[in-house]
């Protein structure tokens, strides 16, 4: 599944294992593009060169291959206690 992401001017390719995590943890499509499209997101750069963008409710894992942006993972983050 390809996602067009306006803010980044690029195509998101959802891979089968990050498709099956958004599913067994309850993320929905409409709420990972909401993410990735925030201008309140933050975003870093991780010891393995992938991108990790979160809003503080739900993270997600990107890789950068190419020209190619993959969505390794996506989780929601745990409440505070």
């Amino acid at each position: 599944m390809i996602i067009h992401l306006s803010l980044l001017e690029k195509d998101l390719l959802l891979t089968p294992h990050a498709f099956e995590r958004m599913t067994e943890r309850g993320i929905e499509l409409e709420q990972l593009v909401e993410l990735l499209e925030s201008k309140n997101a933050e975003a870093s750069i991780q010891y393995n060169e992938r991108i990790r963008i979160t809003n503080g409710e739900i993270t997600a894992v990107l890789h950068l291959s190419g020209s190619v942006l993959y969505l390794v993972t996506v989780y929601k983050e745990k409440p505070l206690k």
